[in-house]
């Protein structure tokens, strides 16, 4: 949880995805605040229980967000601002561990370990075909210029230890190389098979 400054006594609004939904009084303690409007939101049918594939997918979601956006403002142009070069490969190498695991619980297997050929390799053989269905999807769709065929397992081979490795890159003399293209492209392929439903 992220720590607030304390939240002064009174009458407060709840806003659920920026519509307001009700109020509530504060007593200026935030974890005491947080349970009261958690059991609001319970009793008056705003919360839903969330499956361990939609809370995986849904913070791969959020780490892809982070990442895509340092790409679209600091990386799409030249000359680049290199200071947020390790913060996009981070978030998006930490995006893609997240969809491969979300993917994998989407088809009732729970996954651990973060090198992520090692991931690919453990996913259900029917993760994999949605893997292979959108990687010819978004090859069609791209504006990344990989071409007609792009590698979507040597690109993420060659993203397997990034997230480590560029985490501490600052210890480090030098870390591996990272395309960013392709990059971006696993992050949308995995994105996109999690969204999948066969007809």
């Amino acid at each position: 949880m992220i720590g607030l400054n304390k939240i002064p006594e009174g009458k407060k609004t709840i806003i659920l995805n920026g519509v307001p939904v009700g109020e509530y009084e504060s007593t200026g303690d935030t974890e005491t605040d947080i349970e009261a409007v958690r059991q609001f939101l319970k009793d008056n049918g705003y919360h839903q229980e969330i499956s361990p594939f939609m809370a995986a997918f849904n913070q791969a979601i959020s780490f892809a967000t982070a990442s895509n956006y340092l790409y679209d403002r600091d990386l799409r142009q030249t000359p680049r601002n290199g200071a947020s070069t390790a913060p996009f490969v981070v978030n998006a190498a930490f995006s893609i561990e997240l969809y491969l695991k979300a993917l994998s619980l989407k088809h009732g297997v729970a996954l651990h370990g973060h090198v992520l050929s090692k991931l690919y390799e453990k996913l259900p053989i029917e993760a994999k075909s949605e893997i292979q269905e959108m990687t010819q999807h978004c090859a069609v769709d791209s504006e990344l210029g990989l071409g007609e065929n792009p590698d979507f397992l040597a690109y993420l081979s060659e993203l397997d230890h990034t997230f480590m490795e560029w985490r501490y890159s600052y210890e480090k003399e030098r870390t591996g190389i990272v395309q960013i293209q392709p990059t971006i492209f696993v992050m949308g392929v995995l994105h996109e098979a999690c969204r999948f439903q066969r007809q």
